[in-house]
């Protein structure tokens, strides 16, 4: 007699036990769902941020290269200036030389 109040309650735990566990399980999976939820948002923002921070750079390395790009340009205008320049004076000098080649002192 005992042997069967023994089984049933058993059986009676256990089919209590059952919605609890369910219950347990299901708490446990909406706080998976809301957790996985609140990453995958947190690394949605964290790659818009890097997106942004990518996309700046880029920005600022164009900006840069552009300037250098200007820079070297405007220098190599000068050099080129200033080896006309120099070509000038060079032949000027030449010149002088010969004329002073041609014509002995007197």
């Amino acid at each position: 007699m005992q042997e069967a109040m023994n089984i049933q309650n058993n059986t009676h735990d256990r089919e209590r036990s059952q919605p609890s566990v369910r219950q347990d399980l299901g708490e446990q999976l909406i706080q998976l769902r809301d957790e996985l939820s609140r990453t995958a948002h947190e690394l949605r923002m964290k790659s818009k941020g890097s997106s942004a921070e990518v996309h700046d750079t880029l920005k600022m390395l164009d900006r840069e290269a552009t300037r250098f790009s200007a820079e070297v340009e405007e220098a190599v205008e000068r050099t080129q200036r200033d080896l006309i320049d120099f070509g000038e004076m060079l032949q000027m000098r030449l010149q002088k030389l010969a004329n002073q080649i041609a014509m002995p002192p007197s």
